[in-house]
């Protein structure tokens, strides 16, 4: 119920809007009533009486009511529609706003798939809950208005029939205890396709070089029958409601329809009362009937809105503290004095490290796979918090600095470079919003992207495919340089800007990032010792730790770790060559 009222409540900011709906629900209720009362008549007046003169009021009142039927209907089902399809885009815009305020830790213990699904999905579903409550308002009018009408009719019928509503309320109950915990894992097991989904597409290299096409059909079909089979079940319960329902309503009409005609025949009712009565209570019926289906989309709803909550509830650990500072013009020089950090509270990926970079230096992290390099530079731009010590760029603590104003004046270039969908120009601009044509293009000149983007079908207006497919790995990374030239940061991160590209991409792209690192605090994660021997710091990383650092001949003539590692590289390189 708790998860229920939640979803309700976004019906707030609409009472005035809900208001006219239910005015108009009530003439629709008024009108569905109609047709019952005045069947009295029909009966009566008209064909026992021949009475022509209400022959003719019938039959008009007829045409005008069911057309202002219509038009209420109209105006109630449109107004509501708009009121659910509106929550439902807020509730979409939330739970995106919840995703980008998220730090990467909340990402690292989610699937993928999941997440898309309770967007998409789970919110879809809900689409299903708002809509039918619009017409809530209008089958409970109906249904007190068929039950006031039948008992003013004749109250003995009346009572018979108030007997067998609280048969289908229990059966009701029954089904929609069933439906919430089907309706949970059917929304489970479509993220679950969604997942597959998801992995295989983004992968299908990897699966096309392993041929792993078996595999992860096999994946996608266990997903896809679960979802069948838990669909299914959903289903059953759903096709049953309605005939058993029915099936009662039935044995209750013919009940009633025995009484009703011995009460004729014995002249205690007349037969014009008794087919109203019967009108009325068919009409009585229907409301029930959209009512029991709304207990199974409450129910199946209730498990889709819960899922949504956990993305709108989970917590936001990484923010601005109150009367956070902005970060202007930054010099970069960055301290690390004895930080901590882990995840979830684990054993320490980095553990009492200090390190002191004055504007401009050029620092090189390297140390075998897990050291804590990546780790490291994603503390500077707070992707995580630490757990003790301190980060400062020029004296100042980074968590007393906005996010926005940090980051600003971060630069990152990935290894793996992400290409969004729009144009080439879009895609550069990315690296600042308001860039004029002029300065996305001189920035694309100090990556050595012009050339390349000139040649292709439209220039800077070619539409990208999904993750810049159709541009090769030096392209898409010249593309990320570009960005970074615009954005202009004063620190600057470089993770193996250079791996896997042919020597000619990675001769443009050196070329680019000595233009780019040229007075700017750079942080570099090296795998080929190669590309760092003229920083201006080696950092070595071992188990979390700093084991040592300097320039690249001091740390040789050192003979510890960082000699161990470039020589073990240069030997595994001649090994190759030969």
């Amino acid at each position: 119920m708790k998860t229920l009222f939640r979803i309700l409540a976004y019906f707030r900011p609409y009472l005035g809007y809900l208001g006219i709906g239910i005015f108009f629900s009530f003439v629709q209720a008024v009108c569905t009533i109609y047709p019952a009362w005045i069947m009295r008549s029909v009966v009566n007046d008209v064909l026992y009486n021949r009475d022509q003169a209400m022959l003719h009021y019938i039959a008009w009142s007829l045409v005008v009511v069911m057309g202002v039927k219509g038009v209420a209907n109209f105006i109630q089902t449109y107004l509501m529609t708009w009121v659910a399809q509106d929550i439902l885009r807020l509730m979409r815009s939330g739970c995106f706003e919840r995703l980008n305020q998220l730090s990467l830790s909340y990402f690292e213990k989610q699937r993928t798939g999941q997440l898309m699904s309770r967007i998409t999905s789970d919110v879809l579903v809900l689409q299903h809950l708002l809509s039918s409550c619009t017409g809530l308002v209008g089958d409970l009018i109906a249904f007190f208005g068929f039950c006031i009408y039948i008992v003013w009719l004749h109250w003995k019928l009346a009572f018979i029939s108030i007997i067998i509503i609280p048969i289908i309320g229990a059966l009701i109950n029954k089904f929609s205890r069933k439906m919430k915990k089907i309706g949970t894992r059917m929304q489970s097991r479509i993220g679950d396709i969604a997942t597959v989904l998801q992995e295989v597409i983004t992968g299908m290299k990897v699966v096309k070089s392993f041929t792993l096409e078996e595999l992860v059909r096999g994946r996608f079909e266990k997903a896809n029958d679960e979802n069948f089979r838990e669909t299914m079940k959903g289903n059953r319960i759903n096709a049953a409601t309605s005939p058993v329902i029915e099936f009662i309503n039935t044995v209750g009409l013919a009940i009633i329809f025995w009484y009703g005609g011995y009460e004729v025949i014995q002249g205690r009712l007349d037969a014009g009362q008794l087919i109203s009565f019967m009108t009325a209570l068919v009409g009585l019926f229907t409301p029930i009937k959209n009512l029991s289906k709304l207990s199974n989309v409450v129910s199946q709803s209730v498990g889709a809105g819960e899922r949504v909550f956990e993305i709108l509830d989970a917590p936001v650990e990484i923010q601005d503290r109150p009367g956070a500072a902005v970060l202007a013009d930054c010099q970069g020089r960055v301290e690390f004095d004895r930080v901590v950090f882990s995840y979830n509270g684990q054993e320490p990926v980095l553990n009492d490290v200090s390190l002191t970079v004055e504007p401009g230096e050029v620092v090189a992290l390297v140390g075998p796979s897990g050291a804590g390099k990546t780790t490291f530079v994603n503390l500077l731009p707070r992707f995580f918090d630490i757990q003790a010590g301190s980060i400062r760029i020029d004296g100042r603590d980074v968590r007393d600095l906005t996010l926005q104003s940090l980051r600003r004046q971060i630069g990152l270039v990935p290894q793996e470079i992400l290409l969004f969908s729009g144009t080439i120009a879009d895609n550069i601009r990315l690296g600042r919003l308001g860039a004029t044509d002029a300065e996305v293009e001189a920035a694309a000149k100090l990556a050595n992207a012009h050339q390349f983007v000139l040649s292709q079908p439209k220039g800077y207006q070619t539409e990208l495919g999904e993750r810049g497919v159709n541009l090769s790995g030096g392209q898409g990374q010249r593309l990320a340089l570009a960005r970074a030239f615009l954005k202009d940061p004063r620190i600057l991160i470089l993770d193996e800007a250079t791996s896997a590209l042919d020597s000619e991409a990675e001769n443009l792209i050196k070329e680019s990032l000595a233009r780019l690192m040229a007075n700017r605090t750079t942080f570099i994660i090296a795998h080929r010792l190669s590309t760092v021997v003229n920083a201006h710091k080696i950092v070595v990383l071992q188990g979390g730790h700093i084991v040592e650092w300097g320039t690249h001949p001091v740390l040789l003539e050192k003979k510890g770790a960082y000699a161990h590692l470039y020589h073990s590289q240069f030997s595994n390189q001649l090994a190759v060559g030969l």
